[in-house]
C-alpha cells in the first residue's frame, strides 16, 4: 500500500510481450510510457505492483530487468522515508532537551571536587536529566557562592547536552596586622544580620535581628556576679543590605584574560627566544646551552559588543566584579536586580540592586582595652 516507489521495467522482446501486457491490465496493473524498441519493450509502474508483474513474467517466460526511476533523486517521497526523516529531526530535538554532564573547570582539581560535592548535595539530579529539572542560573550561582566564600562570580556556560561552571576566585588581599583586643564590635551600617563568627565577646543582637549603624553587635564585657570582667570583642558578623548602584559604560569593551599555563620547550636557534615567563626549570649546564623549559601564561584580549541579548553573560558579570572588588575581603554578593538600562549613542547606563553580605562588625577600642 505505501511502496509506491516508481520503476522502470525492461522486458527483452519476444512474442509474448503482447498477451503479457494484455494480462496486466486485465489485473488493473497501471503502466505508463510504454515504449516498444527494436530489441526491449520498455515500460513504468511501482514497486506494488512488482510482485504481480513477476508472476506474470514467469507465466510468460520473458527475461525482465527492474530500475528504480528515482536512483537520483535526493528524497523520495514514500512513507519510511518520511518515517526516517521525522526521527532524524526528532533525535536531536528530544536530545537538545536533555543535559548529559555537568563539568565544572576551575584553576585546581580541589576545588573543582568541592565545587561539584556542593553541587550534587544542593541540587541531587542524576545525569542524564531534562533541562527544565535544571534550577535556574541566579539560584546555582547563589548557592555556590554561599558555600565557597573564597569565590567572586561562577560563570555557567550551557554548550548542547554539558553544563559548565566555571568558578572565579576573588583578587587575593594581604592579610592585616592585628590590632590591639577591641572593646566592642559596633555596626558599620544598617542591615538584617545573617551569621556571627565570634571568638571572643557576648553578643548583644541576634540572627534576624536589624542591625542601625553605631549599634554595639558584640561586647568585650562580661557581667560576672557584681564584676565586669574584659574578654574582648573580637570576630566577625555578617549582615544583609542592598545596595543600589549606577552604571555608565560603552557598549564596545575590550576585556583581557590570562589562559591556561603551560610548559614549553624551547630549542635555540630553531625556536624563537622567549624571556617573559612565570618560571623556568633549572637545566645541567650542557644542556641549558641548547634546550629552555619554561612555563608560561599567555593573555588573549578579546572585543565584545554589549546588547540586550548579552545582558546576562556579559554585563551584569561585569558589574558583579567591579562592584566585588570595590567592597572588603569575603563580601558576598546573594542577589542583583536590574533596576533600569538605557541603550544611546554607544554607551549603555542604567542601575541595578545588589543584596550584599558582608561583615559589618567594626572594632573600638577604649580605656578598657587597653
Amino acid at each position: 500500500m505505501w511502496n509506491n516507489r516508481a520503476i522502470r521495467i525492461r522486458i527483452k522482446r519476444h512474442e509474448n510481450v503482447h498477451p503479457f501486457i494484455q494480462t496486466l491490465h486485465a489485473r488493473h496493473v497501471p503502466l505508463k510510457h510504454i515504449v516498444f524498441r527494436e530489441q526491449e519493450v520498455l515500460l513504468e509502474t511501482t514497486m506494488h505492483y512488482l510482485p504481480e508483474i513477476r508472476r506474470a513474467r514467469r507465466h510468460y517466460r520473458l527475461k525482465m530487468a527492474v530500475y528504480y526511476t528515482d536512483e537520483l533523486h535526493i528524497f523520495r517521497v514514500q512513507f519510511w522515508t518520511l518515517v526516517g526523516l521525522l526521527v532524524m529531526i526528532l533525535i536531536p530535538l528530544l536530545c537538545a532537551q536533555i543535559l548529559w554532564r555537568v563539568d565544572i573547570e576551575a584553576a585546581s582539581p580541589e576545588l573543582e571536587q568541592r565545587l561539584m560535592n556542593t553541587f550534587q548535595t544542593t541540587f541531587p539530579v542524576q545525569t542524564p536529566f531534562f533541562k527544565r529539572n535544571l534550577p535556574s542560573d541566579a539560584l546555582i550561582r547563589q548557592k555556590l557562592l554561599e558555600a565557597h566564600r573564597e569565590l567572586a562570580w561562577v560563570h555557567i556556560e550551557k554548550s548542547g547536552g554539558r553544563i559548565i561552571l566555571r568558578p572565579q576566585e576573588s583578587p587575593k588581599q594581604v592579610k592585616q596586622a592585628e590590632d590591639a583586643v577591641a572593646s566592642y564590635l559596633v555596626a558599620t551600617k544598617n542591615g538584617v544580620i545573617t551569621h556571627f563568627n565570634i571568638q571572643n565577646g557576648e553578643r548583644k543582637l541576634s540572627v534576624n535581628d536589624t542591625a542601625y549603624e553605631g549599634d554595639v553587635l558584640v561586647s568585650g564585657m562580661i557581667d560576672s556576679g557584681t564584676d565586669t570582667i574584659f574578654v574582648g570583642a573580637k570576630g566577625e558578623v555578617y549582615a544583609d543590605y542592598w545596595l543600589e548602584c549606577s552604571f555608565k559604560m560603552p557598549t564596545k569593551i575590550t576585556m583581557a584574560t590570562q589562559q591556561q599555563k603551560q610548559w614549553r620547550i624551547a630549542i635555540k636557534g630553531i625556536h624563537p627566544e622567549q624571556v617573559d615567563y612565570i618560571q623556568k626549570k633549572k637545566l645541567p649546564s650542557w644542556l641549558d646551552s641548547y634546550v629552555s623549559i619554561v612555563e608560561e601564561q599567555h593573555t588573549e584580549t578579546m572585543t565584545f559588543e554589549l546588547n540586550e541579548s548579552t545582558i546576562e553573560s556579559l554585563l551584569l558579570p561585569l558589574l558583579h566584579e567591579k562592584i566585588i572588588r570595590s567592597l572588603p575581603m569575603k563580601t558576598l554578593i546573594k542577589k542583583e536586580n536590574l533596576l533600569q538600562v538605557k541603550w544611546e549613542n554607544g554607551t549603555v547606563e542604567g542601575k541595578i540592586l545588589y543584596l550584599i553580605n558582608e561583615n559589618i562588625a567594626n572594632p573600638i577600642t577604649d580605656s578598657h582595652g587597653g
